[in-house]
Protein backbone atom coordinates (compact mmCIF):
# COMPACT_ATOMS: atom_id res chain seq x y z
CA UNK A 1 0.00 0.00 0.00
CA UNK A 2 3.02 2.59 0.54
CA UNK A 3 4.31 2.06 -2.89
CA UNK A 4 0.79 2.20 -3.96
CA UNK A 5 0.85 5.70 -2.47
CA UNK A 6 4.44 6.56 -3.33
CA UNK A 7 3.67 5.87 -7.23
CA UNK A 8 0.84 7.55 -7.28
CA UNK A 9 2.62 10.64 -5.79
CA UNK A 10 5.30 10.24 -8.05
CA UNK A 11 2.92 10.25 -10.62
CA UNK A 12 0.55 13.72 -9.72
CA UNK A 13 4.10 15.36 -9.28
CA UNK A 14 5.27 14.74 -12.63
CA UNK A 15 1.94 14.70 -14.43
CA UNK A 16 2.16 18.37 -13.46
CA UNK A 17 5.56 19.30 -14.15
CA UNK A 18 4.72 17.59 -18.23
CA UNK A 19 1.39 19.23 -18.34
CA UNK A 20 3.19 22.72 -17.61
CA UNK A 21 5.56 22.20 -20.65
CA UNK A 22 4.54 24.48 -23.64
CA UNK A 23 3.68 23.03 -26.80
CA UNK A 24 7.07 24.56 -28.23
CA UNK A 25 9.12 22.83 -25.77
CA UNK A 26 7.58 19.59 -26.19
CA UNK A 27 8.66 20.22 -30.24
CA UNK A 28 12.05 20.65 -29.43
CA UNK A 29 13.00 18.08 -26.81
CA UNK A 30 10.90 15.21 -28.41
CA UNK A 31 13.05 16.23 -31.49
CA UNK A 32 16.40 15.48 -29.55
CA UNK A 33 14.68 12.14 -28.61
CA UNK A 34 13.81 11.83 -31.78
CA UNK A 35 17.73 12.56 -33.38
CA UNK A 36 18.69 9.36 -30.86
CA UNK A 37 16.40 7.20 -31.71
CA UNK A 38 17.20 7.39 -35.30
CA UNK A 39 20.77 7.26 -34.60
CA UNK A 40 19.79 3.44 -32.65
CA UNK A 41 21.12 0.39 -34.56
CA UNK A 42 18.40 -1.37 -33.32
CA UNK A 43 15.98 1.45 -34.55
CA UNK A 44 17.70 0.77 -37.95
CA UNK A 45 17.50 -2.72 -37.80
CA UNK A 46 13.73 -2.97 -37.12
CA UNK A 47 11.39 -3.39 -39.52
CA UNK A 48 8.65 -3.60 -37.45
CA UNK A 49 8.09 -0.59 -34.93
CA UNK A 50 5.43 -0.73 -32.16
CA UNK A 51 5.34 3.04 -30.73
CA UNK A 52 2.39 5.05 -29.38
CA UNK A 53 0.53 8.36 -29.86
CA UNK A 54 1.63 10.45 -27.22
CA UNK A 55 -0.93 12.51 -24.72
CA UNK A 56 0.00 15.86 -23.90
CA UNK A 57 3.58 16.38 -22.65
CA UNK A 58 4.56 13.45 -23.53
CA UNK A 59 7.48 12.68 -26.13
CA UNK A 60 5.84 13.59 -29.54
CA UNK A 61 8.05 11.14 -32.19
CA UNK A 62 4.98 11.30 -34.69
CA UNK A 63 6.71 13.17 -37.08
CA UNK A 64 9.74 10.39 -37.29
CA UNK A 65 7.11 7.71 -37.49
CA UNK A 66 5.32 10.22 -40.41
CA UNK A 67 8.43 10.10 -42.35
CA UNK A 68 9.53 6.13 -41.39
CA UNK A 69 6.18 4.72 -42.74
CA UNK A 70 7.48 3.70 -46.62
CA UNK A 71 10.57 2.17 -44.67
CA UNK A 72 9.36 0.34 -41.47
CA UNK A 73 6.37 -1.28 -40.79
CA UNK A 74 4.73 1.21 -37.73
CA UNK A 75 2.46 0.09 -35.54
CA UNK A 76 0.75 1.03 -32.44
CA UNK A 77 -1.10 0.21 -29.30
CA UNK A 78 -5.15 -0.86 -29.20
CA UNK A 79 -6.46 -1.46 -25.68
CA UNK A 80 -8.30 -4.95 -26.24
CA UNK A 81 -9.61 -5.62 -22.41
CA UNK A 82 -6.95 -5.21 -20.05
CA UNK A 83 -4.25 -5.84 -22.53
CA UNK A 84 -2.43 -3.87 -25.10
CA UNK A 85 -2.50 -5.39 -28.87
CA UNK A 86 -0.13 -4.14 -31.75
CA UNK A 87 -1.91 -2.66 -34.91
CA UNK A 88 -0.07 -1.44 -38.33
CA UNK A 89 -1.04 1.73 -39.54
CA UNK A 90 -0.42 2.97 -42.93
CA UNK A 91 -1.51 6.57 -42.56
CA UNK A 92 -1.02 8.08 -38.65
CA UNK A 93 -3.73 10.76 -39.22
CA UNK A 94 -6.43 8.99 -40.96
CA UNK A 95 -6.20 5.44 -39.23
CA UNK A 96 -6.17 6.59 -35.85
CA UNK A 97 -9.60 6.54 -33.64
CA UNK A 98 -9.99 7.90 -30.31
CA UNK A 99 -10.04 4.66 -27.93
CA UNK A 100 -10.51 4.35 -24.08
CA UNK A 101 -9.00 6.54 -21.63
CA UNK A 102 -8.68 9.25 -24.55
CA UNK A 103 -5.65 7.82 -26.10
CA UNK A 104 -5.41 7.68 -29.80
CA UNK A 105 -5.51 4.62 -31.18
CA UNK A 106 -5.92 2.38 -34.50
CA UNK A 107 -9.15 1.54 -36.18
CA UNK A 108 -9.20 -2.03 -35.98
CA UNK A 109 -11.88 -1.98 -38.83
CA UNK A 110 -9.22 -0.63 -41.10
CA UNK A 111 -5.73 -1.69 -39.79
CA UNK A 112 -4.59 -5.27 -39.46
CA UNK A 113 -3.26 -6.89 -36.22
CA UNK A 114 0.26 -7.73 -35.76
CA UNK A 115 1.88 -11.09 -33.76
CA UNK A 116 3.76 -10.09 -30.86
CA UNK A 117 6.74 -12.51 -32.58
CA UNK A 118 6.74 -9.82 -35.59
CA UNK A 119 8.15 -6.78 -33.46
CA UNK A 120 11.49 -6.09 -33.65
CA UNK A 121 11.37 -2.59 -31.45
CA UNK A 122 9.08 -1.50 -29.07
CA UNK A 123 8.92 2.47 -28.22
CA UNK A 124 8.00 2.75 -24.53
CA UNK A 125 5.89 6.05 -23.17
CA UNK A 126 6.07 6.37 -19.28
CA UNK A 127 5.16 9.18 -16.89
CA UNK A 128 8.65 8.40 -15.11
CA UNK A 129 11.65 6.23 -15.27
CA UNK A 130 14.87 5.69 -13.04
CA UNK A 131 18.32 5.38 -14.38
CA UNK A 132 18.23 1.85 -14.23
CA UNK A 133 15.46 1.72 -16.66
CA UNK A 134 12.16 0.86 -14.36
CA UNK A 135 9.20 2.77 -15.38
CA UNK A 136 6.47 4.27 -14.21
CA UNK A 137 3.62 4.67 -16.16
CA UNK A 138 -0.67 5.48 -15.91
CA UNK A 139 -1.35 2.93 -13.51
CA UNK A 140 -3.32 0.49 -15.63
CA UNK A 141 -0.51 -2.30 -15.86
CA UNK A 142 -1.53 -2.04 -19.81
CA UNK A 143 2.19 -1.99 -20.91
CA UNK A 144 3.52 -4.07 -18.43
CA UNK A 145 1.48 -6.63 -19.13
CA UNK A 146 2.26 -6.05 -22.81
CA UNK A 147 6.29 -6.32 -22.33
CA UNK A 148 5.85 -9.48 -20.33
CA UNK A 149 4.71 -10.89 -23.44
CA UNK A 150 7.41 -9.81 -25.66
CA UNK A 151 9.59 -12.15 -27.42
CA UNK A 152 13.09 -11.89 -26.47
CA UNK A 153 14.15 -10.65 -29.77
CA UNK A 154 12.05 -7.45 -29.44
CA UNK A 155 13.85 -4.69 -27.73
CA UNK A 156 12.27 -2.24 -25.67
CA UNK A 157 13.21 1.17 -25.49
CA UNK A 158 11.93 4.13 -22.97
CA UNK A 159 11.69 7.61 -23.61
CA UNK A 160 11.04 10.54 -21.61
CA UNK A 161 12.12 13.80 -21.09
CA UNK A 162 15.09 14.62 -18.84
CA UNK A 163 12.91 15.58 -16.07
CA UNK A 164 11.32 12.44 -15.89
CA UNK A 165 14.31 10.49 -14.63
CA UNK A 166 14.33 10.07 -11.10
CA UNK A 167 16.87 8.68 -8.82
CA UNK A 168 15.59 5.43 -7.99
CA UNK A 169 11.59 4.45 -8.64
CA UNK A 170 9.55 2.56 -6.12
CA UNK A 171 8.87 -0.77 -8.15
CA UNK A 172 8.19 -4.42 -7.56
CA UNK A 173 9.75 -7.48 -9.82
CA UNK A 174 6.39 -9.48 -10.07
CA UNK A 175 4.73 -6.40 -11.85
CA UNK A 176 6.96 -3.78 -13.36
CA UNK A 177 8.66 -4.58 -16.49
CA UNK A 178 12.20 -2.58 -17.19
CA UNK A 179 12.85 -1.15 -20.79
CA UNK A 180 15.97 -2.42 -22.52
CA UNK A 181 17.05 1.37 -23.41
CA UNK A 182 16.00 4.47 -22.08
CA UNK A 183 16.75 7.65 -23.99
CA UNK A 184 16.09 10.97 -23.11
CA UNK A 185 17.05 14.33 -24.81
CA UNK A 186 20.15 14.75 -23.24
CA UNK A 187 20.95 11.22 -22.12
CA UNK A 188 20.95 7.39 -22.89
CA UNK A 189 21.18 4.57 -20.30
Amino acid sequence: MVMVKEKQSIRNQLLEQLLSLTLREVERRSKHVEQKIQRLSEYIRAQYVMAYYPLKGEVNLLGMLRKDLKRKIICFPVIQGNKLKAYQVEDIDSDLVSGPLGVRQPDTARCQEVPLAELDLVIVPGIAFDKYRNRLGRGGGYYDRFLKELPDKAKTVGVAFDLQIIEDLPHTTAHDVKVDMLLTENDSF
